[in-house]
């Protein structure tokens, strides 16, 4: 892969992660406590956790290292790192 390759794979995810960003209220809402996969400022996949999200992903045919994967914590909830 070349330099210019990761460069807009970086960009594409980090366009996925403000697109979540933006719509944080209505992700909690719709989706708290759930895994949420985003490709192109769409959802692909949603499940109770990492690893459905992952086969979801893979059943579709898409390749999971292009994907943005989000936990979407419920209002109130704080998730330590």
């Amino acid at each position: 892969m070349t330099e210019q390759e990761l460069i807009k794979e970086f960009d594409e995810l980090e366009i996925d992660s403000r697109f979540i960003s933006n719509n944080s209220s209505e992700f909690s809402q719709k989706y708290a406590r759930k895994f949420v996969a985003i490709k192109d400022k769409k959802i692909i996949a949603v499940g109770d956790n990492f690893e459905n999200v992952l086969n979801e992903i893979k059943e579709k045919g898409i390749d999971a290292s292009r994907v943005l994967i989000e936990y979407i914590p419920d209002k109130g909830e704080i998730i330590l790192y």
